[in-house]
């Protein structure tokens, strides 16, 4: 007898049946010992068929809590199949009930295992567009960087050559502010020497004279 003969495919899941013991209680030491072959091999999606029992202790909550989280490191899900109101109340109790799956019947399993298996196909080739977008996202952030460096040298030397035209043209017409007289001024110095001169002739003529 194959020792993994204790679980059955249903959709994604691996469904295990739940172990009892001999008081009809679920076995808690004894699912985790069923599922240990399945997480070994590499099962991402498993779950436990409930279906007959009425109830359950904090000992399976406990067990199906940790499975849980070693599926989840999968991206995988665990699952609890029940016909019974009181083990959904249980589950809820132990707030399982947003962590796993529960099912009340093996078609909402499958159906929910279609929905999951589209999901995972389709964000496949999405994830692989990306990464072949990421390269030439990248190539043109490079050349942008580049065109605008180059844009920001342009600017800078031409602005730089109008300052500089600016602030010699600024001296020029400073300079010109500082002495507006200053040729004005020259030609009256000649003609005052003139007319000194002229002045000083006179006086010798005058004195001669006399």
């Amino acid at each position: 007898m194959s020792e993994l003969s204790n679980y059955r495919a249903v959709g994604l899941f691996d469904l295990v049946s739940a172990p009892v013991t001999p008081i009809g209680s679920f076995d808690a030491e004894q699912f985790k010992l069923d599922v240990k072959p399945l997480l070994e091999k590499g099962s991402a999606f498993i779950g436990v068929d409930a279906t007959g029992l009425d109830f359950l202790y904090s000992d399976a909550c406990s067990a199906f809590c940790q499975v849980q989280q070693k599926l989840a490191e999968k991206n995988g899900a665990f699952a609890v199949l029940t016909d019974h109101d009181d083990v959904v109340t249980c589950l809820k109790k132990a707030n399982l009930d947003k962590t796993i799956h529960v099912f009340r019947k093996e078609a909402d399993m499958v159906a929910f295992s279609m929905k999951e298996d589209e999901a995972l196909h389709s964000a496949k080739p999405a994830a692989e567009e990306i990464v072949e977008e990421v390269p030439t996202a990248k190539s043109n952030n490079r050349r942008e960087t580049a065109s605008m460096g180059s844009l920001r040298r342009r600017v800078t030397g031409r602005f730089t050559k109008s300052f500089n035209a600016i602030r010699k043209d600024a001296k020029t017409i400073e300079g010109g502010l500082e002495n507006p007289f200053q040729e004005e001024k020259s030609s009256s110095s000649k003609w005052i020497w003139v007319v000194v001169g002229l002045l000083v002739v006179a006086a010798a003529t005058a004195f001669a004279v006399l």
